[in-house]
């Protein structure tokens, strides 16, 4: 979660003069900008660090934008850790009849493909990647005539809130928006001083 607040708001009063009960209204347009500007920005920032898909970190984030009452906007990301599959894996298909090969994933850039030598991809309401639980296992006989090893439990990577929370990755998304705030917030100030 990252907040914008009006902690300018004295300021901008006196550089208003005379107009200075418009500061809030400045302030909150000035600080919506930079509220989009962050969600916008938060999946290409993500995207540098992780190998991931800008569709799973948009679906997790929200705005509460800010008002000439409330003058603060906050962005917001909730989600639960991502499957595997979310990520870049190799194989990517189900590879049913064939000899194992050892699945291949990758979640961060700078970490490259790691083997996970008892995963593997199977079709359970989409490709999705499981392990072999570990001790001991039953066989039992799937739809298609095979057989499987069960236990079985399904591999996860981080949620996104995690990776916005990445140190970098907030570092960068705050400096951004802190530089789109104080644009926009001379960009109403003229727009009052001038009269339009």
């Amino acid at each position: 979660m990252i907040t914008l607040d009006a902690s300018k708001l004295n300021e901008v009063e006196q550089r208003l003069g005379e107009y200075r009960k418009k500061a809030p209204v400045v302030l909150y347009r000035a600080i919506n900008r930079a509220a989009a500007n962050l969600k916008t920005n938060a999946t290409k920032e993500v995207r540098k660090t992780y190998v991931i898909k800008a569709g799973e970190i948009k679906s997790t984030m929200t705005i509460s934008r800010a008002t000439s009452k409330r003058i603060a906007a906050t962005v917001v990301s909730r989600g639960n850790a991502l499957g595997l599959e979310k990520f870049s894996i190799r194989p990517a298909q189900p590879r049913p009849g064939k000899p194992p090969k050892t699945l291949k994933v990758q979640v961060r850039k700078d970490k490259g493909m790691k083997g996970l030598l008892s995963a593997f991809v199977a079709d359970v309401q989409g490709n999705r990647v499981f392990e072999r639980a570990k001790g001991r296992t039953k066989r039992q006989k799937r739809s298609d005539g095979q057989w499987t090893e069960l236990p079985i439990k399904r591999l996860f990577g981080p949620p996104v809130p995690i990776m916005l929370e990445n140190e970098g990755v907030r570092s960068r998304l705050e400096a951004e928006a802190a530089k789109v705030f104080e644009k926009r917030l001379e960009h109403e100030i003229k727009r009052v001083l001038e009269g339009n």
